[in-house]
């Protein structure tokens, strides 16, 4: 399989055969990037992996998972562009009418008999390759999310620059946070799509009935949102984020064997508008600050992006040597001595000093101890 970048559109070959993945090859390798599948289990984790592919040619009959598992598995995923995929099933002599039919039912865009010829093939990419590019084309214009009537990704990044842009030219505060339900994969496997759909469409809901109306929502992901709040700061960002779990956590679904509650990891930022930031620069602040959350092992874990910066950033632990020599530099009247990075640890101790004298001077002018 090529790792070239390529402006080739991509189409995932998904044979048993050798011999098949290789005639293959050598009549689309000119116009398309051709990525071969050994099985249908391989073609899978190629497909979950590259959102690039925009046809998928599959034989019917494979060992690990066969051209119907695989067909069943990309028509049945929650990722509406891979469920939208164009699927080709190649098949073989022995594959009476019948299963043809069965996988057409199942949702095979097409099929192509072995041994296929190379104008078949070609023109059959190149048909469903194109037709993919415009339903990707659409999809991107689309500004709304179809399951949760939230903002799509392309609606979020368009609403979200005007916002930034107006919040960065009038000084104002503004934060970003990005939420993910947690766990959500092992639900999806445990409880099926239905119950998953239900859930992401109930946090959606949740999500549009504690907004403001000048906030801004959007499910970046599959179980992934995101939440742009205008005239915001870090403060009042972390009481949104608990309102938020509130009204989530009130929900319950009740699956008829058991009943699943949710819950939410966060990251946030809040980042100081005057400097020369971009939206998108903000928006990978909240990324960041949302994949330590999730590495939390708390389901509710909430991060700061400058928490994080400050993590990683910790002043350096001075020894007690340290504060001597710098003391003795004061007393010695060399305090320009007193290295920048230990200032304010100098400052905090002397702090404390000052207050014990301050309270030694009101103790001796009014002649009574408070301690």
């Amino acid at each position: 399989m090529s790792e070239e970048v390529s402006d080739k559109p991509q189409i995932l070959v998904v044979d048993d055969s050798k011999v098949i993945r290789r005639a293959a090859f050598k009549m689309l390798a000119d116009d398309y990037q051709v990525h071969e599948a050994v099985d249908g289990m391989d073609g899978w984790q190629q497909l979950q992996q590259n959102d690039a592919i925009s046809v998928v040619f599959s034989d019917m009959q494979m060992p690990q998972m066969s051209g119907m598992e695989l067909l069943a598995n990309i028509r049945n995923s929650d990722n509406e562009r891979l469920a939208a995929l164009p699927v080709i099933m190649i098949t073989g002599v022995g594959d009476t009418e019948v299963a043809k039919r069965t996988v057409f039912d199942a949702g095979a865009t097409d099929f192509i008999a072995k041994p296929f010829e190379s104008i078949d093939l070609i023109s059959r990419a190149k048909s469903y390759a194109s037709l993919n590019r415009k339903v990707v084309e659409l999809e991107k214009k689309t500004v709304h999310d179809k399951l949760t009537g939230l903002l799509s990704v392309a609606g979020f990044e368009e609403q979200g620059e005007k916002a930034f842009s107006f919040a960065l030219r009038h000084n104002l505060p503004i934060s970003a946070v990005y939420l993910e339900i947690t766990g959500f994969q092992d639900m999806y496997l445990a409880q099926g799509k239905s119950v998953a759909q239900q859930i992401i469409m109930a946090v959606g809901k949740r999500l549009k009935e504690v907004m403001r109306t000048e906030d801004i929502a959007a499910r970046l992901g599959v179980a992934k949102y995101a939440v742009l709040l205008p005239l915001t700061n870090d403060v009042n960002t972390g009481l949104v984020i608990n309102r938020i779990r509130e009204s989530i956590n009130e929900l319950v679904f009740n699956t008829g064997q058991e009943k699943i509650r949710v819950s939410l990891a966060a990251g946030y930022t809040s980042p100081d508008v005057t400097e020369r930031l971009l939206f998108t620069d903000m928006m990978e602040q909240a990324e960041s600050a949302l994949q330590k959350a999730l590495a939390c092992s708390s389901g509710e874990n909430t991060c700061s992006f400058f928490e994080r910066q400050g993590a990683d950033e910790l002043e350096p632990a001075f020894t007690d040597e340290d504060m001597r020599l710098a003391f003795q530099y004061i007393l010695d009247g060399t305090y320009f001595q007193v290295p920048d990075n230990m200032l304010q640890a100098v400052t905090e101790k002397l702090v404390h000093f000052l207050d014990y004298v301050a309270d030694r001077s009101d103790t001796e002018r009014t002649g009574t101890d408070y301690s």
